[in-house]
C-alpha cells in the first residue's frame, strides 16, 4: 500500500499507512526496513528501467524523505558511546535515502554520526575524513553510473592512516557485485542497516 501511494504521488496516503502501522504498535525500525525500504528500492528500480521519469522518481522520493524525518524523530537512540562514522552517498550520485537509514540506525545504536548525504565530491569526503578520523566510513551506492566514485573513494581511504573500516551497502551491491565492492577495497558489504549494526558491535565494540 505504501508503494502504491508513492506511485499515485499521493503523499497523504502514504503517510496514512505510516500513521496507521504506528497506531498499531508497529516499531519504528520495521517500518523502516519493512516498509520504507523496499518500497523506494522499487522505485529505484522502476526508474532504472525507465518505467518512472525523473521527475516521478523525485517525487516519490521526497514523499519518503518526509515521513522519513517524521519517523526518525521517533526512533530510540542510545547515549553516545564514543564511536564515530561518517555516513555518505557516492560521489557523483543523487541518492542519499538509504545512507540516511543507516546513519539513523548507527545513531540508535550510539554512535555519533556524520551524515553528507548526496553529491559531496571525493576529495572533500576524504578531506573530511583524514580530519575527523572516524571508526567507520559507510558507503551507499545505488547505480552502477557511480562506480569509479566508488573506486575512487575506497582507493583514497586504502591511503589514509589510520584508515577507517569501510562498509559498503546501497541498492547496486547485490550477491553478484559484491565481490567488486571488496576488491575495490571495502572491509564488508552489507544491506540491512540492523544486520550492520550487530555486525560492527562485534567489529568495533564500543570503546571501554
Amino acid at each position: 500500500m505504501f508503494l502504491d501511494a508513492l506511485l499515485a504521488r499521493d503523499s497523504a496516503r502514504a503517510r496514512r499507512v505510516v500513521e496507521v502501522a504506528l497506531e498499531q504498535g508497529f516499531p519504528v525500525p520495521d517500518l523502516y526496513l519493512s516498509v520504507l525500504d523496499p518500497a523506494l528500492r522499487e522505485v529505484g528500480h522502476r526508474w532504472a528501467m525507465g518505467a518512472l521519469n525523473i521527475a516521478e522518481e523525485h517525487y516519490a522520493t521526497a514523499i519518503a524523505q518526509s515521513i522519513l524525518d517524521g519517523l526518525s524523530r521517533r526512533l530510540s537512540r542510545a547515549a553516545r558511546d564514543g564511536r564515530l562514522a561518517v555516513v555518505t552517498g557516492t560521489p557523483g550520485e543523487q541518492h542519499a535515502l538509504g545512507a540516511r537509514m543507516v546513519g539513523d540506525f548507527l545513531e540508535a545504536d550510539g554512535w555519533e554520526v556524520i551524515q553528507l548525504g548526496a553529491g559531496v565530491p571525493a576529495a572533500d569526503l576524504l578531506a573530511l575524513v583524514e580530519h575527523e578520523q572516524p571508526d567507520l566510513v559507510a558507503l551507499s551506492t545505488a547505480t552502477a553510473g557511480a562506480l569509479d566514485g566508488v573506486a575512487e573513494v575506497l582507493g583514497g581511504l586504502a591511503a589514509l592512516s589510520p584508515r577507517p573500516f569501510v562498509v559498503a551497502g546501497g541498492q547496486f551491491w547485490t550477491a553478484h557485485t559484491r565481490a567488486t565492492a571488496l576488491e575495490l577495497g571495502a572491509d564488508h558489504v552489507e544491506q540491512d542497516p540492523r544486520a550492520l549494526v550487530a555486525e560492527l558491535y562485534e567489529r568495533i565494540p564500543p570503546p571501554g
